[in-house]
């Protein structure tokens, strides 16, 4: 054959190729198209496996209901997210008073500068508490959880150390306790500085450091499959360590550690509530508001999320909430396990 005749007959069978290319590729994202259809047709099968049963939904004493606000939702998504279908819930443990409880409460207030020879406390179920001129103690006889208060005089100067060194000062601190939990040690922490407000008793937050007469560490579990865990002050962790700093020695104002061990192994996989369903419970009273600014009521809420919550007092489960985070420093929880998984 000459290439004459090639071409010739080349150009002759173009346009069936042509065709027969089409009709393949029709038929082939056809084909694809179908199967697509029929995946999404599926029913969804969701793996859940409730352990516990019925669990109690979770309690903030110092939360109040989300009923009294007008809610508008200004996302970036501009609607609400289902994050999962599915979580975990973890079982907390409340540890007992063991043998020679006695022993180490006393060895904590010696800790803290209490002469114990002096220094009675009191048991008051499972909290031994002792108290003198300057400050107050109270343990946990079980966990050993404690929450310590000292009437220092402040400096209205303070020199204070790199946020490194103050970090190291307050996790030796909590190490010299013997109560620096594994899982605080995997966790975060965020440090804060703090000028004491006479008008309301308390602390406040500084920007500046040079304005601040206190730091405060505090300290939060690690992610839980990669959802962050909050506390219930959401900007601040009921496990903390708050020190000023005279000469470079730092002493102690404030600390508490209200922490629960979770038992890796004892969880259960429950359902969760939907996105919208967490919204409208949001916007029919039923969230948790636990930061709000006295007085504003409408709330935009910028951003949505599925988060753990990390009690501050004992409950059974550790388990996910929604978290609704508006401007004017707006904070809500929305319990997220579904309706018929919680005990009336």
């Amino acid at each position: 054959m000459t290439l004459t005749e090639l071409s010739y007959y080349s150009r002759r069978a173009l346009p069936f190729i042509i065709l027969f290319g089409l009709i393949f590729l029709i038929f082939f994202y056809s084909i694809k198209l179908y199967l697509v259809v029929l995946e999404s047709n599926k029913p969804k099968i969701i793996y859940t496996n409730p352990i516990f049963g019925k669990i109690s939904v979770p309690q903030i004493k110092t939360s109040t209901s989300s009923a009294d606000f007008n809610f508008t939702l200004d996302t970036i998504e501009g609607v609400p997210v289902t994050a999962t279908d599915t979580a975990k819930v973890y079982y907390l443990s409340q540890i007992a008073p063991k043998f020679g409880y006695r022993e180490k409460t006393f060895l904590m207030a010696k800790t803290f500068g209490f002469d114990t020879n002096q220094t009675k406390y009191r048991l008051d179920n499972r909290e031994a508490t002792f108290t003198d001129d300057h400050q107050k103690l109270t343990v946990d006889i079980g966990s050993f959880n404690f929450s310590y208060e000292n009437s220092l005089v402040l400096n209205n100067q303070v020199s204070f150390p790199s946020k490194q060194e103050i970090e190291n000062k307050a996790i030796n601190f909590l190490k010299s306790i013997s109560r620096y939990p594994d899982e605080l040690t995997r966790g975060t922490t965020n440090i804060l500085y703090l000028k004491y407000d006479p008008r309301v008793s308390d602390f406040v937050n500084v920007e500046n450091v040079d304005d601040a007469q206190a730091v405060e560490v505090d300290f939060y579990r690690p992610n839980i499959d990669s959802f962050s865990v909050v506390t219930p002050r959401f900007f601040n962790s009921q496990n903390y360590v708050i020190m000023t700093f005279e000469n470079s020695q730092e002493k102690i104002i404030k600390a508490q550690v209200s922490f629960f061990e979770k038992a890796e192994d004892q969880f259960g996989v429950y359902p969760l509530i939907t996105g919208d369903q967490a919204w409208e419970k949001l916007k029919s009273g039923q969230a948790m508001v636990v930061a709000a600014i006295k007085g504003v009521k409408d709330i935009t809420i910028k951003k949505m999320e599925l988060d753990y919550l990390d009690p501050d007092q004992y409950q059974s489960y550790l388990q996910p909430v929604y978290v609704f985070i508006g401007d004017d420093y707006f904070v809500a929880y929305v319990p997220a396990v579904r309706e018929e998984y919680i005990t009336k």
